[in-house]
């Protein structure tokens, strides 16, 4: 076994030092940028042509000259910048235009100048900007939170375009019954003005999702996927929103009504329209919690429960629907999507 002294010997020694073949030696910049690197541009409209500028002050000790090489897309450099040799210490100001067109979102550019000196044969100056669609609109879903039952709630999508043929909009297919609304043009920008109607919700539908396509004239942003959301508030809340039997032999199931703002409310009328169902409770006192017990009498497949409370201005509209475990859903022919039409302005 060595000695200790040995041991303490070789922790004392320092590694040998690595030696860089010359030609793996990177010289010194001959240059130095006095504006910040690289140069950000910001946000800029479609069509909105903006000037990348460098600063460049040589630290060489004798003149050079450069010369481009290369650009990115959309960008132009006036090759007379740099005619005249680069003089030891001094500072010049070189313009890069960049033009976005064809481009969208964010973008890096650059451009590469080489030189007459060997040990320096080219630099690359880079530049960023965030290009905005040419098409825009200012969100892509919108809510209209709770409704009351005899709201008439509306809202609206504005479109912007920047710069080249004036805006046209066209909305993909129809609106549901629920919605009403179109299109309105006002030069570069068009606004998509909708209304939800309640009154004319199938019974037992209490929220909804609605998803609109919008095509447009801009070739980058063809069309628009929109959505809509809401939820009707009704005063008394029903449990379940629709009464559903699906076993022959059940023939009574229960309702419960529940007031919103836990306030006492009275049932004044209960009737079923249509055949096959009837409520077998009549109303009872003011309470914020009732239930009424609705028997299937036959095998119709539904009907509509219209419950009047004294806390609202209509009617609650409950479905009643009987599925035949042994009837066998028809056969729907094939649809085709409805192609796109022009939608009145």
């Amino acid at each position: 076994m060595p000695p200790p002294f040995l041991f303490a010997l070789l922790l004392t020694q320092a590694p040998p030092a690595v030696v860089r073949p010359a030609a793996e030696t990177v010289p010194p910049a001959r240059i130095e940028l006095t504006t910040p690197f690289p140069v950000r541009l910001g946000s800029v409209g479609p069509r909105e042509v903006k000037a990348a500028v460098f600063g460049i002050r040589s630290t060489h000790d004798q003149p050079f000259r450069f010369r481009l090489l290369d650009l990115s897309l959309g960008a132009s450099l006036d090759p007379a910048q740099l005619a005249a040799p680069l003089a030891p210490g001094e500072v010049r100001l070189v313009t890069v235009r960049v033009d976005p067109s064809g481009l969208a979102g964010p973008v890096k550019g650059a451009v590469r100048l080489g030189t007459d000196d060997p040990a320096q044969p080219s630099y690359i100056l880079r530049w960023e900007l965030e290009v905005r669609p040419e098409v825009a609109v200012d969100s892509l879903r919108k809510s209209l939170g709770e409704v009351a039952p005899h709201e008439r709630p509306d809202v609206r999508f504005r479109f912007t375009r920047e710069g080249g043929e004036p805006l046209k909009l066209v909305l993909v297919g129809t609106l549901p019954s629920h919605l009403e609304g179109g299109l309105v043009h006002e030069g570069a920008a068009a606004d998509l003005r909708l209304a939800l109607r309640p009154e004319r919700l199938e019974p037992g539908v209490t929220a909804g999702l609605e998803v609109l396509k919008v095509a447009t004239n801009g070739p980058q942003q063809p069309l628009f996927t929109l959505y809509l959301d809401w939820r009707i508030a009704a005063a008394v809340i029903p449990s379940p929103s629709r009464l559903v039997y699906t076993d022959p032999k059940t023939t009574l199931l229960a309702l419960e009504l529940k007031s919103r703002d836990g306030q006492s409310f009275r049932i004044t009328s209960v009737r079923v329209l249509g055949g096959g169902y009837e409520v077998i409770d009549a109303p009872g006192p003011p309470a914020a919690e009732q239930v009424l017990r609705i028997r299937r009498t036959g095998t119709q497949a539904g009907a509509v429960l219209e419950v009047a409370c004294s806390n609202m201005d209509g009617p609650l509209k409950v479905p009643l629907k009987y599925l035949d475990p042994g009837a066998r859903p028809a056969a729907s022919p094939a649809t085709e999507p409805p192609p796109i039409a022009p939608h009145a302005h």
